[in-house]
């Protein structure tokens, strides 16, 4: 196994005033209670593998309901001692001023990785020759900058990205600096992705006419043995029906929507999809166990560690329900390439991780040692 991420320090992310992580597996799972930082751990790996990319960045923001609604078209000048949506990434929630103290998460996959992200200020130059482009502004007398700001990212390799955001309503026409193409798949999987399958759509394409289709079928059985085959039907464009995931059941003599076999079938659904689509990448995955009853647990973990070797996939979940951690140290048992637990906990501002292997989980299942 060469492990994709085997260390991990992260600096002035969010809830993190630092924290340092040594011993990922393939497959991770992450505990710990509420506001222990679980999800913030998700969104530092989703960045650095991710290399930074502006849709990572406003997705993240999204996600939160971070976003800011200042409208470009009031043509208001955002000033550094205003706070944006942006502030959130840094620790504190501090102003545009204040976030000149980059954040920093670095790995360790054999090679450094690195990202580091600041706000600063720009201004923009138009040249006949070399076209548009940003430089950074200029301070005035009291040093104060003048322009807009933007957000600095500096990756592995002096590599840069400069992503304005002083314009929320443009988040799909970012202007970036030094673009390079992500060589790293990364899926990220919310705890509510099976409410609608339509959102699944893209994935299921990737896959479609493939043996990946047989593995999802095979993972789906899991929950309901009667289910033969999936399918999508629909249309993204215009009034037509909406991509909707269709099942043929031995119980039925026509197709059924997935929506109708319930919660464990359509989570399942969304889980082995994306395990199947982030190949020789990484997946992230926010409360695995949301819609899975306890007695398919281990199944399903089962599963995932062998779809996550086959596929070369390196997994990081979280999860805070105690069935689900007693599943995954029985599936880590039986396999030859053991999966890692990862404790988070908050004693004030500071984030202490503990890592727990084969043995020592053996130990916490066998004792029922709280670990959530």
């Amino acid at each position: 196994m060469s492990t994709k991420i085997s260390k991990l320090t992260v600096s002035r992310f969010r809830s993190f005033g630092e924290l340092k992580v040594d011993g990922f597996g393939r497959v991770n799972l992450i505990t710990g209670r509420n506001n222990a930082g679980k999800s913030t751990l998700l969104e530092a790996i989703r960045l650095l593998a991710t290399e930074g990319s502006p849709s990572t960045f406003f997705s993240i923001l999204n996600y939160r309901e971070e976003t800011d609604q200042r409208s470009e078209e009031a043509g208001t000048a955002i000033t550094p001692g205003e706070f944006s949506a942006f502030g959130s990434l840094f620790s504190g929630f501090p102003s545009l001023a204040e976030c000149r103290q980059a954040f920093e998460i670095t790995g360790e996959n054999g090679v450094p990785q690195k990202l580091s992200a600041r706000v600063a200020w720009f201004t923009e130059e138009v040249n006949a020759e070399l076209g548009r482009r940003l430089i950074p502004a200029k301070e005035d007398l009291f040093g104060e900058s003048t322009g807009f700001p933007a957000l600095e990212v500096e990756l592995t390799n002096n590599r840069r990205r400069i992503i304005r955001i002083d314009r929320p309503q443009r988040y799909r026409r970012v202007m970036v600096d030094a673009v390079e193409g992500i060589s790293t798949p990364c899926v990220f999987l919310d705890p509510f992705s099976s409410r609608s399958t339509s959102q699944l759509a893209a994935f299921w394409d990737t896959i479609a006419l493939t043996d990946a289709e047989a593995e999802v079928v095979r993972a789906l059985q899991i929950v309901s043995q009667d289910i033969q085959a999936v399918s999508m039907v629909g249309s993204d464009a215009g009034q037509q029906r909406p991509r909707t995931a269709i099942a043929k059941s031995s119980n039925c003599s026509h197709p059924i929507p997935l929506r109708s076999f319930g919660d464990g079938v359509n989570r399942l659904f969304g889980l082995i999809l994306s395990l199947t689509c982030a190949k020789s990448g990484v997946l992230l995955v926010d409360e695995i166990e949301n819609g899975l009853h306890h007695s398919v647990l281990v199944d399903v973990w089962r599963t995932i560690f062998r779809l996550a070797r086959q596929l070369d996939v390196q997994v990081f979940a979280t999860s805070h329900s105690w069935d689900c951690i007693e599943a995954f140290q029985k599936a880590a048992n039986e396999d030859a390439e053991s999966g890692v637990l990862i404790r988070l906990a908050r004693k004030g501002e500071i984030v202490i991780p503990t890592v727990l292997r084969e043995k020592e989980l053996q130990i916490v299942a066998r004792d029922r040692i709280e670990v959530r």
